[in-house]
Protein backbone atom coordinates (compact mmCIF):
# COMPACT_ATOMS: atom_id res chain seq x y z
CA UNK A 1 0.00 0.00 0.00
CA UNK A 2 1.77 3.56 -0.81
CA UNK A 3 2.06 6.17 1.49
CA UNK A 4 -0.88 8.53 1.66
CA UNK A 5 -3.27 5.92 -0.26
CA UNK A 6 -6.44 5.57 1.74
CA UNK A 7 -8.34 2.42 1.98
CA UNK A 8 -11.79 1.67 3.11
CA UNK A 9 -12.14 -2.39 4.23
CA UNK A 10 -15.19 -4.71 6.10
CA UNK A 11 -11.75 -5.94 8.33
CA UNK A 12 -9.07 -4.03 8.97
CA UNK A 13 -7.05 -7.17 10.83
CA UNK A 14 -6.93 -8.97 7.21
CA UNK A 15 -6.04 -5.48 5.28
CA UNK A 16 -3.35 -4.99 7.27
CA UNK A 17 -1.80 -9.10 7.53
CA UNK A 18 1.56 -8.92 6.01
CA UNK A 19 2.33 -5.35 5.83
CA UNK A 20 5.09 -3.35 6.51
CA UNK A 21 4.74 0.05 7.80
CA UNK A 22 2.66 2.73 10.40
CA UNK A 23 -1.03 3.05 9.40
CA UNK A 24 -3.60 5.31 10.96
CA UNK A 25 -7.13 3.43 11.22
CA UNK A 26 -10.25 4.58 11.58
CA UNK A 27 -12.89 2.38 13.14
CA UNK A 28 -16.72 2.34 11.59
CA UNK A 29 -17.47 4.37 14.85
CA UNK A 30 -14.78 6.76 14.62
CA UNK A 31 -12.05 5.94 16.77
CA UNK A 32 -8.66 6.45 15.25
CA UNK A 33 -5.44 4.05 15.57
CA UNK A 34 -2.34 3.97 14.99
CA UNK A 35 -1.11 0.39 13.58
CA UNK A 36 2.62 -0.28 13.58
CA UNK A 37 2.87 -3.54 11.49
CA UNK A 38 6.07 -5.47 11.14
CA UNK A 39 5.89 -8.69 8.70
CA UNK A 40 6.64 -11.80 11.13
CA UNK A 41 5.67 -9.80 14.14
CA UNK A 42 2.78 -8.98 16.14
CA UNK A 43 0.91 -6.11 15.48
CA UNK A 44 0.88 -2.82 17.49
CA UNK A 45 -2.10 -1.34 18.26
CA UNK A 46 -2.81 2.62 20.38
CA UNK A 47 -5.67 4.91 20.24
CA UNK A 48 -4.82 8.34 19.21
CA UNK A 49 -8.40 9.85 19.23
CA UNK A 50 -11.90 9.43 20.13
CA UNK A 51 -15.34 10.13 17.62
CA UNK A 52 -16.52 13.36 16.85
CA UNK A 53 -20.31 11.76 16.84
CA UNK A 54 -21.31 14.39 13.72
CA UNK A 55 -17.89 13.32 11.56
CA UNK A 56 -18.20 9.47 11.35
CA UNK A 57 -22.08 9.17 11.14
CA UNK A 58 -21.38 7.94 7.74
CA UNK A 59 -18.78 5.37 7.78
CA UNK A 60 -19.43 1.94 6.21
CA UNK A 61 -16.11 0.00 7.40
CA UNK A 62 -12.59 1.12 8.32
CA UNK A 63 -10.41 3.36 6.63
CA UNK A 64 -7.17 2.72 6.58
CA UNK A 65 -4.18 5.34 5.66
CA UNK A 66 -0.35 4.78 5.23
CA UNK A 67 1.59 7.32 7.27
CA UNK A 68 5.02 5.85 7.27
Amino acid sequence: MPKGEMLQVENAAVALRNQNGTFKVISPNGYIFQVICRRGRKIRIREIGEPEHSAFSELKGWQIEKIA
